[in-house]
């Protein structure tokens, strides 16, 4: 009969796989024809997520997935997701460490401390093994096929009990080379083995630290597995595949992508369920800045998940036991205590493949610099060729990009030393010319800044034996497989960032890894080149005596908002209790010392828990300081704030950088602001690009260049500077500089520009989400606005826009601009045989373009004053808004398109901010809003715009002068009472006549101008009767009654509080009683009806008819900012006339707003109109929306 997987099949596989030593070549299986694919299962709890919103890039790098559901039911849906982005190393990657295997079949029990876990960790070191080797019969024949060779290696025979027998978590040590990837395989196999192939009700997530790794698995398991599908989630995941790779049955993602995208998911806990088996490759990353986040992500998953399953993998670990008794089962139902434990196993060298000779030399020099050094180096690598080299592929890491081609041009320019091949030629494969000159001696250098075609060429040619040397950075140390015999590491310093400093221990060991080649020898030799002084520390580190420890307390707390935004951290004693699941905590009790930011807390009465409760206790007062948490109902909890921040993957001090900002920013101030973010700490302008940028810096198209008071260019010299000019350059549409030298630089500002965007998403959501809550409408719009050009490629606004659109680049646009075509109105209005003649097109290329430009939607938004209520010296307006858009596609370019709609004081003042789904907006919606305004200037604002469009959105204006008459005049009258309070009211408690008068000195002078007549008119001595209650200044002035905090020392902006009021401005106490009587006359009266009361008269309403004051005029919609601020300034005055036509909404029937949507007002409690249309709207929720532009469905 068989068994069920000899019923159903198995996939055959394309990959090599390493020889062992009993059989160093395999024969290769004979195919087999029954085999056939099995569908994926559609799983209710996956696929129908409706609230996971995440934006990210278009790289579709998903394998066989069922297509997305949409859910078209909701309208206001937030729409706050990322790019998401990982982090990822420049030139300076992550590596392993050997482990110097000293304690063989050593077992022992050790109890925590913890009362909570008392689950007894079984350390079983395994290295013992009978020496037979398994042969893949003992495998079910369906499984056979998986593995393209017969045997397993030695090291696989070895672990094959624990990985395919048994269901404990394994943490396993091997060398490189050891073939370590067939215990995954062997551990998923057990898995769908032990399901008896329901496979919709299981996932396998795969972590890897980089996207290299993660290709290269995706690459092989795609083919491997055809019974089940297999998605890859990174940086370069786009939201659509998102969605699909979640429902893929083996994910492989990096730590800092996971972690994203479980804080936004709002059904993480059904899909952790759903999670069986977690692998973790490259687990000696625990050591690494990096490292914190994979230790966070798996100590949740280790919680949260249940009977989940841990296979971790690391070339060398080397206190292995450790891991293995952080990886204990912690949500396991199991009562076996065997399956509660997890199992090591450690292996030497002596499994290794091929058996590697190291070798540490250290070089006196007498140079001031490394560069020096580094020259040194070059010549010492003579004698190495000729002791350790065989004639056999080299493999040179070198600490820079420059070192690398240094390097390779000297041994080109020295080959008597090497025997190589003298006829080797690619030139006309690679672009780089530094590249093409080595590779005609065999000889390449690859770094991160080389073209991929290049990089290609030169992996290539290095595999198959056209290139004998290779000199790289460390990028080759992880994830690309480039095996060499001898493996040189030219120094052991670095250049990170600012500084140089030595290689981290990971860093070495996996660079010396490198080290052999299975397929060709027996053998490998590894070389470390340093200075003395360090010889001796590296000849302990590659024999694998570092131990390995955390880096979690370094950044844990920005980790800490995450948990407490998921929920699971709530206060100091349940923070102590989730960090007792840690690997920190397991170190921490061996090695407190180490860890001197806990350790600062310890005195002799205090025990581990107390350190850590004081640890604690010190960074929720740092969180609190800065009102990223505030505690309610004795429990921590997460404002606005903390919320953007672990929503948007922000750090600490990035989030109190934009939360400290000051009110009302410009767009240039956003820039600067977005430029100073922590994130970009690591992105360092190198000494050969300060004349690039100075080029860049001196462009005429360049909006906000940094200039000296000279109107000068700065030295460009700081990492803001640099983040800045990077956006500028790429929205602005500059060309790269054309000087002598500048092209070598070309790539390098390529991937710095990628490292910047990457990071400029995610950190304006967060920009937007504190100004929301801050209610910051200026800052809030400029956000946008730079949101929108960064989405679009180009400034807001700006005839860039017509880049947006396919087929047309920067040439194009500068053809059309020449044309007058300037927006995206202008290209609509054209026929295509004119867009073809202005840009040379060929016939049909037009339409083409016009076709695109007709699928971005038309917007429009409407405004109506519908209510006005005084209240004091204020009025409260209620205005309907209207929203429409007219659209043939909900998306563009393959992005989901969303808008944002604002209502905001020009002022300042944030009034209304929602975001709203285009796809929802079928019919024109509508909701109501209120607002309050206090001064006859204020005039508000309504937005609609697209936030992954630049240059298609709409704006009305409402001046406070469009109001009725009877309204406005007490507006008029608010600001006179102002400057009378100010000026002439001593006694008066009114904060408003003491702190908020005169807005800047002009005000206060015209003011005084205006009335000097009616001043001189009266008596002298009745003015001077105020004297003796206001103090005499040295100028003869007298003081103003203005609150200000440092008068004397001019730390103040009012005119009046500088040089004081002359005496004959000082008006008589009897008439500042009849000021006031006149004053409060309008209270007497009822206003509530507009009209009423037109026929009273004030001295104030006098005064606005003199031409020394002259009133803001109305508003109409104007698309031109320049010639709205012109319209401001040709305005008579007096009383503006009603709501002008444009605000006006027409008389005909509105559209049908759908019943099931809630356009609730976010920041106003105003109760909506039930007989706007024929559907009412929901009532609000103001618990759902107290945290302004979250990521909150309104429908």
């Amino acid at each position: 009969m068989g068994t069920k997987f000899e019923k159903i099949g198995a996939a055959n596989t394309t990959k090599k796989r390493n020889a062992t030593d009993a059989t160093p070549r395999r024969k290769k299986p004979k195919k087999k024809d029954n085999r056939f694919k099995i569908a994926v299962s559609h799983n209710n709890l996956i696929d129908c997520d409706q609230n996971d919103n995440i934006d990210a890039f278009e790289d579709d790098s998903y394998i066989d997935r069922p297509e997305l559901n949409e859910d078209t039911n909701s309208l206001f849906t937030g729409l706050d997701g990322t790019n998401g982005f990982s982090i990822d190393s420049d030139d300076t990657q992550l590596d392993g460490n050997f482990f110097n295997h000293s304690k063989q079949n050593e077992v022992d029990t050790t109890e925590l401390p913890s009362k909570k876990r008392k689950i007894l960790i079984k350390k079983k070191i395994d290295t013992s093994h009978n020496g037979s080797i398994l042969d893949t019969s003992v495998l079910p024949d369906s499984f056979r096929s998986v593995f393209k060779f017969q045997k397993f290696n030695k090291m696989q025979s070895a672990a094959f009990p624990s990985l395919y027998q048994q269901d404990n978590n394994c943490v396993i040590s091997s060398p490189t080379g050891s073939g370590k990837t067939v215990l995954f395989e062997l551990a998923i196999l057990r898995l769908i083995n032990k399901l008896n192939f329901n496979i919709g009700n299981f996932k396998v997530l795969y972590i890897a630290p980089t996207k290299s790794l993660c290709c290269e698995m995706l690459n092989n398991w795609k083919d491997k597995f055809l019974n089940v599908s297999v998605g890859m989630l990174t940086s370069d995941t786009s939201y659509l595949e998102t969605e699909k790779v979640k429902k893929s049955n083996i994910i492989i993602t990096t730590p800092e992508k996971w972690d994203l995208l479980t804080r936004k998911w709002s059904d993480y806990s059904l899909l952790f369920n759903l999670i069986k088996l977690l692998l973790v490759d490259e687990v000696h990353t625990l050591r690494e800045n990096r490292g914190a986040t994979l230790e966070v992500v798996v100590t949740r998953m280790n919680i949260l998940c249940e009977n989940l399953r841990i296979i971790a993998v690391s070339a060398t670990i080397p206190n292995i036991e450790d891991v293995g008794e952080w990886l204990n089962p912690k949500n396991n139902h199991n009562n076996d205590e065997k399956e509660n434990t997890a199992v090591i196993l450690a292996y030497d060298d002596s499994y290794r493949q091929v058996l590697l000779k190291r070798n540490v030399y250290g070089y006196s020099f007498n140079g001031k610099n490394d560069f020096q050094c580094d020259a040194l180096f070059n010549h010492k690598l003579e004698d190495i060729f000729q002791k350790h080299s065989k004639n056999r592929p080299i493999l040179i890491f070198c600490p820079t990009r420059s070192s690398t081609i240094t390097t390779a041009k000297y041994i080109g320019e020295n080959m008597s030393f090497y025997d190589g091949p003298n006829n080797y030629n690619r030139r006309s494969q690679v672009t780089d010319r530094n590249l093409a000159e080595c590779l005609k001696s065999g000889i390449a250098f690859h770094h991160a800044g080389l073209s991929l075609g290049d990089r290609t060429v030169v992996e290539n040619d290095f595999r198959n034996g056209n290139i004998k040397i290779l000199c790289s950075t460390s990028t080759l140390a992880m994830g690309v497989n480039l095996p060499a015999y001898l493996v040189i590491v030219k120094g052991t310093r670095i250049w990170n960032s600012s500084d140089v400093e030595e290689y981290s221990q990971l860093d070495i060991l996996q660079m010396i890894g490198r080290a052999g080649r299975p397929e060709f020898e027996t053998e490998g030799c590894a070389v470390v080149m340093t200075s003395p002084p360090m010889k001796e520390k590296y000849e302990n580190l590659i024999y694998g005596n570092e131990q390995l420890e955390s880096t979690l307390h370094l950044n844990l707390i920005e980790h800490l908002i995450v948990e407490m935004s998921l929920g699971t951290v709530y206060d100091v004693n349940s923070a102590c209790e989730w960090l007792k699941n840690s690997f920190l905590f397991v170190r921490l009790l061996k090695r407190p010392v180490f860890y001197r930011e806990i350790y600062k807390f310890m005195n002799n009465d205090n025990s581990l828990v107390e350190q850590l409760n004081k640890f604690c206790e010190s960074l929720f007062e740092m969180l609190m300081n800065a009102e990223i948490i505030v505690q309610k109902e004795n429990m921590l909890v997460c404002t606005a704030y903390g919320h953007a921040m672990s929503k948007h993957y922000v750090m600490f001090e990035s989030t109190k950088l934009f939360i400290n900002s000051k009110k009302n920013n410009s767009l240039q101030e956003i820039l600067i602001l977005l430029s100073n973010a922590k994130e970009f700490a690591d992105i360092r302008i190198r000494h050969n690009e300060k004349r690039l940028f100075k080029e860049i810096n001196t462009s005429p198209l360049l909006k906000y260049p940094f200039l000296n008071k000279k109107n000068q260019s700065k030295i460009i010299d700081q990492t803001s500077q640099k983040i800045s000019l990077i956006i500028q350059y790429e929205i602005g549409g500059l060309e790269f500089p054309s000087y002598e030298g500048a092209q070598k630089l070309h790539q390098t500002l390529v991937q710095d520009k990628m490292r910047t965007f990457r990071h400029c998403y995610r950190l304006l959501k967060c920009m937007v989400d504190v100004f929301i809550e801050r209610k910051d409408g200026v800052s809030l719009q400029n956000t946008l606005t730079l949101l929108r050009s960064i989405n679009g490629n180009c400034w807001d606004n700006s005839f860039m826009v017509l880049r947006q659109l396919k087929l047309i680049g920067l040439v194009s646009v500068r053809k059309l601009v020449h044309h007058g075509v300037t927006s995206l109105q202008d290209l609509k209005n054209l026929s295509d045989a004119q867009l073809e003649y202005y840009l040379g097109l060929k016939t049909g290329n037009g339409h083409k373009i016009k076709n695109d430009l007709l699928l971005l939607p038309k917007l429009r938004i409407r405004s109506k004053l519908e209510n006005c209520k005084p209240q004091g010296t204020e009025i409260i307006l209620e205005f309907k808004v209207e929203v429409t858009a007219i659209f043939k596609s909900s998306t563009w370019h393959g992005h989901s398109l969303s808008l944002d709609i604002e209502v905001f004081k020009k002022s300042g003042d944030l009034i209304d901010f929602r975001r709203i789904n285009l796809k929802n907006l079928l019919s024109a919606r509508s909701f109501r809003i209120s607002t309050v305004i206090d001064s006859k200037d204020d005039i508000i604002e309504f937005d609609i715009n697209c936030q992954e469009v630049a240059g298609i959105g709409d704006m009305v204006l409402f001046s406070a002068s469009e109001i009725p008459k009877d309204y406005y005049i007490i507006l008029q009258k608010r600001k006179q009472t102002a400057l009378e309070k100010c000026l002439f009211l001593p006694d008066s408690d009114d904060a408003l006549g003491r702190s908020d008068t005169f807005s800047s000195d002009d005000s206060f002078i015209q003011y005084l101008e205006h009335n000097k007549l009616s001043n001189e008119k009266e008596d002298g001595t009745k003015s001077g009767q105020d004297a003796p209650s206001r103090t005499l200044m040295p100028n003869g002035n007298y003081e103003c009654y203005h609150v200000c905090k440092d008068k004397v020392n001019n730390g103040t902006t009012f005119l009046c509080c500088k040089e004081g009021i002359p005496q004959n401005y000082l008006k008589h106490s009897t008439e500042k009683v009849t000021n006031s009587k006149t004053l409060s006359r309008p209270r007497e009266k009822n206003l509530f009806h507009i009209g009423e009361d037109k026929q009273y008269s004030s001295p104030i309403e006098e005064d606005m008819k003199s031409d020394s004051i002259k009133d803001i005029g109305a508003y109409v919609y104007r698309p031109n900012s320049a010639d709205l601020a012109k319209n401001i300034e040709g305005n008579d005055g007096g009383i503006p006339p009603a709501l002008e036509s444009e605000h006006q909404m027409k008389e005909k029937p509105l559209t049908l707003i759908d019943t099931t949507l809630d356009f609730s007002t976010m920041i106003t409690n105003v109760p909506l109109d039930d007989s706007s249309s024929s559907s009412s709207l929901c009532t609000r929720d103001n618990s759902a929306l107290n945290f302004l532009g979250s990521d909150v469905d309104l429908s």
